[in-house]
């Protein structure tokens, strides 16, 4: 039951946190993208925004390691959901604005 109640946790922290960093960190440079005016000088930002989230994660799953010994569950259950939420989240960024995509352009036609 801890290794349950872990993992809940872990999906719970990470999907919360992911989400945050991809408000924080993606949000502003898809709008600024998806519009007629983006451009090849995007690319700085986009590299920078990248590390920005690779830190990011790296410090949640940090925060979620050395937790291990606090939690009153099973800590390692914890930080593999803690990753795979994580990862997920990127992916539902991903699928979201691959559907806001087509919305514009179903509209343009």
């Amino acid at each position: 039951m801890t290794y349950a109640l872990g993992v809940i946790a872990g999906l719970v922290f990470g999907g919360i946190m992911g989400q945050l960093k991809n408000l924080f960190i993606w949000r502003r440079y898809l709008r600024e993208s998806a519009s007629e005016h983006a451009g090849p000088e995007n690319l700085g930002s986009l590299y920078t925004r990248s590390f920005i989230s690779y830190a990011v994660n790296l410090l949640v799953l940090a925060a979620a390691f050395f937790s291990r010994d606090i939690l009153p569950f099973n800590g390692i259950a914890f930080l593999v959901g803690t990753a795979v939420a994580l990862a997920t989240m990127n992916k539902v960024l991903a699928f979201e604005q691959k559907r806001q995509e087509r919305k514009g352009k179903e509209r343009e036609q």
